[in-house]
């Protein structure tokens, strides 16, 4: 019996690829995951189950390893989404990578997919795009296309056109059904997430839980808010993100009336004003000071205020669920549970209770908690111990004491996991190992 179409994933691993696996699986989907990672998440494979497949080690820049990933896993009737591509942020302080990455990858996937006979193409183009002669409200992915000489006013937004001229391309000598979808700044309530503008958001709701309670918050402890705070910026929760693209990729082509395929995908828009009032319903003493960053206020100056609703309605069915009130619990909601999570952690580990752990009093739990009966660690686990807490302490222990408090524990786990950085170690370990069988498999006999 063969297997029904595939949608095959590049750049997976990342914030809004993790999640788009995982939503296409739970309707139905089969999904090629890949990425440039060697080992892609224990997180990502579990959420695919068993209609998900795991391919590491794919640069989207290494022309040779897309069309073997293309040969080996897709076909006419697959659907490519590439989501490979540089944040805002990191766009700017490496504008030459991000271009290779972006423009360059978009070449090879356009290039191995023809190799297949693939046609629908769906790419995730941004608010980047648009530059200071963009409409401030109701902006469209039309746009984009009715006015191709506009100035983005950055090296991101022109490299997002570029993708953009090379699917027009691949549409008009290969038959193919490219589709694009214009997004806002994606906010989530996962603990770790990307180096661009809109993050300042999520920056911020992760911020406040360990602010004080009380008001009168000293200066020197605000969160420091990047940009303008008055500056209103479109944003969408990652929920309703991911009904829209799967509405995108779903719709019939004769539907998608939009020159190019290109719609924008709506959600909220919010200034940092209006949010840190939404954050103090919750937490009444966050207090802020701005410190502009220049690459991130010029970016937050440059897009629009909203997105138009108009076109994704009416061709893809879709409008935004997730309002602000309602987007700042949620977030605020999981991160108080992480937070109760670690305190138990930490509990678990400090077996005297004095507000310190040692570095036997870590590996003792990570030992017997984090590996022990753990099949995704494999034989490997114990092994990545010794190396996971030295690395970990190099981290925590900063002043060479000997001991890690709650405080700075507490501030590590904002943005790490021990249990993912555990499975990295043990992954790496596991590959080594197999690199030596390998070769041993080599060493000529006496």
């Amino acid at each position: 019996m063969s297997k029904p179409p595939a949608t095959l994933i590049v750049g997976a691993a990342g914030a809004v690829g993790k999640r788009l696996c995982a939503a296409l699986t739970a309707r139905g989907h089969r999904v090629i995951a890949s990425d440039r990672m060697e080992r892609l998440p224990g997180s990502l494979k579990r959420s695919m189950g068993d209609l998900g497949t795991c391919v590491g080690s794919v640069d989207v820049c290494d022309a040779g390893a897309l069309r073997k990933l293309f040969q080996e896993h897709a076909d006419e009737n697959t659907t490519v989404w590439n989501l490979a591509a540089p944040l805002s942020v990191e766009t700017a302080l490496d504008p030459s990578v991000a271009e290779a990455v972006t423009i360059g990858g978009m070449g090879n996937v356009l290039d191995a997919m023809a190799d297949v006979g693939a046609r629908r193409i769906c790419f995730t183009d941004s608010i980047g795009s648009f530059g200071a002669t963009a409409p401030r409200s109701g902006a469209t992915a039309r746009w984009l296309h009715e006015n191709p000489a506009q100035d983005p006013g950055s090296d991101y937004g022109r490299q997002k056109r570029g993708c953009r001229d090379l699917m027009a391309k691949f549409t008009r000598e290969c038959n193919g059904d490219s589709r694009f979808a214009v997004l806002p700044g994606v906010l989530h309530s996962e603990a770790v997430w990307g180096n661009g503008t809109t993050e300042y958001a999520l920056d911020a709701l992760l911020a406040a839980p360990h602010q004080e309670k009380t008001l009168g918050l000293p200066t020197s402890d605000a969160y420091i808010c990047p940009i303008d705070p008055d500056v209103r910026m479109p944003m969408v929760f990652v929920d309703d993100l991911m009904r829209g693209l799967i509405a995108l990729q779903e719709a019939d082509e004769h539907v998608l009336t939009e020159p190019e395929k290109g719609y924008a995908i709506p959600g909220l828009s919010f200034s940092p004003h209006e949010l840190f009032t939404e954050i103090r319903k919750h937490y009444p003493g966050f207090g802020f000071r701005v410190e502009l960053d220049a690459n991130m206020n010029k970016f937050a100056n440059l897009w629009p205020d909203d997105l138009s609703t108009e076109e994704a309605l009416r061709d893809l069915g879709y409008e935004p669920a997730v309002g602000l009130s309602d987007m700042v619990a949620n977030v605020l909601g999981a991160h108080n549970i992480r937070n109760v999570r670690t305190a138990e952690a930490f509990k678990a580990m400090d077996s005297d209770g004095d507000g310190n752990c040692s570095r036997e009093e870590i590996e003792r739990h990570v030992r017997k908690y984090l590996v022990r009966g753990r099949e995704e660690y494999g034989h490997t686990g114990q092994e990545a111990v010794g190396k996971f807490v030295d690395k970990l302490m190099e981290e925590l222990d900063t002043n060479n004491d000997g001991w890690v408090s709650w405080a700075t524990f507490s501030e590590w786990n904002r943005r790490n996991s021990m249990e993912d950085e555990l499975w990295k170690q043990a992954a790496s370990i596991e590959d080594k190992l197999r690199k030596q069988i390998r070769d041993l498999g080599h060493v000529p006999v006496a």
